[in-house]
């Protein structure tokens, strides 16, 4: 009988202590859900700025990066009481460019071949640094200070701990100058611009075919047939290969 009346309202203790329990991990929960979505954006937005400097430095900024990928409907991220945890994106997202060293020239593609060196020049393809764009986001209304919490008397839960967020970076590094093309017509022009590789044996295959052409052309006109194009890379602009599509396109 006396051990059952000392047993009274264990259960309610013990059911207490677990919601407490499990409130704290609801909290935690939620807290780090914030801190890896935060993350992962700023992830997005040091790899958009770093493809966007390597095409084009003077075109994008920072301005850009806070509007696209911390501001609006789309990135709202709020602390416990409510409030924004981007309260003032001015302040609390900043970017950084670096570029490192060009690699010599045993370290760029083909290394020191003549030929190659002539290719690398010919197709832009030498190497003119890696850029590395890193985007730094402070969440919370203050950061991370150990000594000042240690003055602050702990609640039950201990949730002030979820008060303070560390600070978030992310960085990218390209390099640049890997010879790309914003489209085909482009990409025809780089190939074409190379005398090693394409246009001398361009020039002399041409030369034979015109040639051909000025004989055969009285030998053909029975037949009315075409007569052959010598442009081989104009023509193919916007094609792609048949085994790659179910039916042959052409960009407009």
């Amino acid at each position: 009988m006396k051990s059952q009346m000392k047993q009274r309202g264990q259960a309610l203790v013990e059911g207490l202590l677990a919601m407490l329990v499990l409130v704290s991990i609801w909290v935690a929960v939620a807290w780090l859900g914030n801190l890896q979505d935060m993350a992962l954006t700023a992830q997005h937005a040091s790899r958009h700025a770093a493809f966007s400097y390597t095409r084009n430095p003077a075109t994008y900024s920072i301005k850009d990066i806070r509007r696209q990928y911390f501001l609006g409907p789309a990135h709202q991220w709020n602390e416990r009481s409510g409030n924004s945890m981007l309260a003032s994106p001015l302040d609390q997202i900043s970017l950084n460019w670096d570029r490192s060293s060009i690699l010599v020239q045993s370290a760029q593609v083909g290394g020191t071949n003549p030929l190659a060196r002539e290719l690398r020049n010919d197709w832009g393809l030498l190497d003119k640094g890696i850029v590395r764009a890193q985007v730094y986001v402070t969440p919370g209304a203050k950061p991370v200070n150990l000594v000042s919490d240690s003055a602050v008397p702990a609640s039950v839960l201990g949730l002030e701990d979820f008060n303070h967020y560390p600070q978030l970076s992310r960085q990218t590094s390209i390099l640049e100058g890997a010879g790309h093309a914003a489209n085909d017509a482009l990409a025809q022009q780089i190939v074409a611009q190379s005398a090693l590789a394409w246009s001398d044996s361009a020039q002399a295959s041409r030369m034979a075919g015109m040639k051909i052409d000025s004989v055969m052309t009285s030998i053909d006109a029975p037949w009315h047939r075409e007569r052959p194009v010598f442009d081989w890379l104009g023509p193919w602009a916007g094609y792609v290969p048949e085994a790659r599509l179910g039916h042959s396109t052409k960009e407009p």
